[in-house]
């Protein structure tokens, strides 16, 4: 059984700079940091305030959305999966900052 808290603090600045550059070189233009795509991802249509990833990724198969999890994983940096973003209860918001898993393309 695991002994990690169930709710951590944001990752370190240089700790989500590493995961997006591994990102963004293993995904090139499919692997997004600009601020209106991101907010987009974190918006949701509830009373919660738009909570922004760090960075989205677009996958288009299930091996990718693996690749993407096992090196969050590694440096505990959160993951936020985005289906249709109609997000009623707030789910795809970011409090934590994080990578937004856009699975529109799978």
């Amino acid at each position: 059984m695991s002994t990690a808290p169930l709710f951590c603090a944001r990752p370190s600045k240089q700790t989500v700079e590493t995961v997006i550059a591994a990102l963004l070189e293993r995904f090139g233009n499919r692997a997004v940091t600009g601020e209106a795509v991101r907010a987009q991802h974190g918006h949701t249509r509830s009373y919660l305030e738009t909570q922004s990833p760090d960075l989205v990724v677009w996958p288009e198969t299930t091996e990718e959305v693996a690749e993407i999890v096992t090196l969050c994983a590694r440096h505990v940096v959160p993951v936020i999966p985005f289906g249709t973003g109609t997000s009623l209860e707030g789910h795809v918001n970011a409090p934590l900052g994080g990578v937004c898993v856009d699975l529109s393309r799978m």
